[in-house]
This record gives structure tokens, C-alpha cells and sequence, in this order.
């Protein structure tokens, strides 16, 4: 490699890491983007379903942090893509219904009254495979999912059934980038996980400049009371 081409490339890299500096301190810290209260957002009632997925989640109770769910799979659900999560583990009760999840490969169909827990930084894809609904609700000693986590899926939700179930790849990105580590979920479909995780803090200063936000107002719960 020429001195000129070293140059070249040493030039590249302290422009990008000025830029990943700079910008994640004026985007996380000098002008933050707009959050909820999640303590008081989230109430025990409110819904947030996702038409793509086939799934319904009602509120049971928001407390010290954690959301406890109940989810009712509709009759040949889909579910979500295969994920993982790297902050906490995922328990599902089954209430009712015959539920199928893949975990790391391996299909396991849990009936009323069985449970099953996925560790974390475990893929795994829970989805109803039978003609009757599926009913998954956790107890105030199991806690379902955190807080943020459950807000961002109560925002994601309304954009993926908006663009029918195929949202544009840049823009879910964009977005990604701004919830950041809040979206604790990693496709198995797609780069290493180590990867989606890098990608979030670089894209997020474009992404804050192209005017997505962490909150978006017309993206709420539904709210029966």
C-alpha cells in the first residue's frame, strides 16, 4: 500500500470516528431525543397489536420496570421473525391453546399449563400453528419483558403493519438507530449480531438528522379506558 493510499485511509477513519463521536454526543446528550414517562405511559389495560404477526398484547400490570403481558396468538400466527434478546430472558405461560416456538433450532409445542423460559442470547420464534387461539399471560412473579422494551414494540408494531408487513430495509434501520439498545431484539435474518448492534450508534446521528424520532406521537397504545 502506497503512502498516499495510507493517508487515504487514516484520513477515512478519523473522519468517520469524529463523526460517530460528535454526532452520538449531540444526538444522545447535548439535544436528547424526546422520551416517555414509561412508568406512567404504559398502563395495565393498554393494548398493542400487530396485524403482521398475528399477535394481541394486553397490559396486566407495569411495574418496577417490567411489563407482565398477556398475548393471545391468534388462530395460524405467524409470530415474529427468529430473534434474540441480550438483556433478558423470555418466560411463555401457555393459558390456553397449543403454542409452537423454535428455540436455537429445535421446535417445542407447549400446551395449557406447560411453560417454557428462552435464555437470553437465545434465537428463538414463538407462533400458533393450530385453528384455535393461543392465550400466553404471565404472573406478577414472571416478568414478561422491560418496559422500554415493551413501549418500542407498542411504536413498532403500527409501522410494520402500516407497510403491510415490508417496511423499507434503510428506514427500519433508521429507526433502530434511534431506539438503539432500548429495541433489545436482533434478527437471526441478517448480519452477526455484533454488527446490528455496531450499526445503531453510527446510523444514529443520520438518522436524527433525517427527522426520525424515539417517540412517535400518532404510534400509541390502544386505550379501551
Amino acid at each position: 500500500m502506497s503512502k498516499l493510499m495510507k493517508k487515504g485511509v487514516l484520513g477515512l477513519l478519523a473522519v468517520v470516528t469524529a463523526y460517530v463521536v460528535i454526532g452520538v454526543v449531540i444526538s444522545d446528550y447535548v439535544i436528547p431525543p424526546e422520551k416517555v414517562q414509561l412508568g406512567s405511559y404504559l398502563r395495565a389495560g393498554d393494548k398493542f397489536i400487530s396485524k403482521t404477526e398475528g399477535f394481541d398484547q394486553t397490559i396486566l400490570a407495569n411495574k418496577d420496570g417490567w411489563i407482565h403481558l398477556s398475548l393471545e396468538a391468534q388462530p395460524f400466527a405467524e409470530g415474529p421473525p427468529m430473534h434474540l434478546h441480550e438483556s433478558f430472558e423470555e418466560t411463555f405461560t401457555v393459558k390456553s391453546g397449543t403454542l409452537s416456538i423454535i428455540v436455537a433450532g429445535e421446535k417445542k409445542t407447549l400446551r395449557a399449563g406447560e411453560s417454557f423460559t428462552v435464555p437470553r442470547m437465545t434465537f428463538h420464534k414463538p407462533f400458533n400453528e393450530t385453528n384455535e387461539k393461543v392465550v400466553v399471560e404471565s404472573s406478577e412473579n414472571t416478568r414478561t419483558m422491560p418496559t422500554q422494551f415493551a413501549y418500542i414494540l407498542s411504536q413498532i408494531y403500527p409501522i410494520i403493519d402500516k407497510a403491510e408487513g415490508r417496511p423499507s430495509v434503510p428506514a427500519m434501520m433508521m429507526q433502530m438507530a434511534v431506539w438503539g439498545s432500548d429495541m433489545d431484539s436482533y434478527l437471526a435474518d441478517g448480519p452477526p449480531v455484533i454488527v446490528q448492534k455496531a450499526m445503531r450508534p453510527l446510523l444514529r446521528p443520520t438518522a436524527r438528522l433525517l427527522g426520525y424520532k424515539y417517540h412517535n406521537d400518532e404510534y400509541k397504545p390502544i386505550r379501551l379506558n
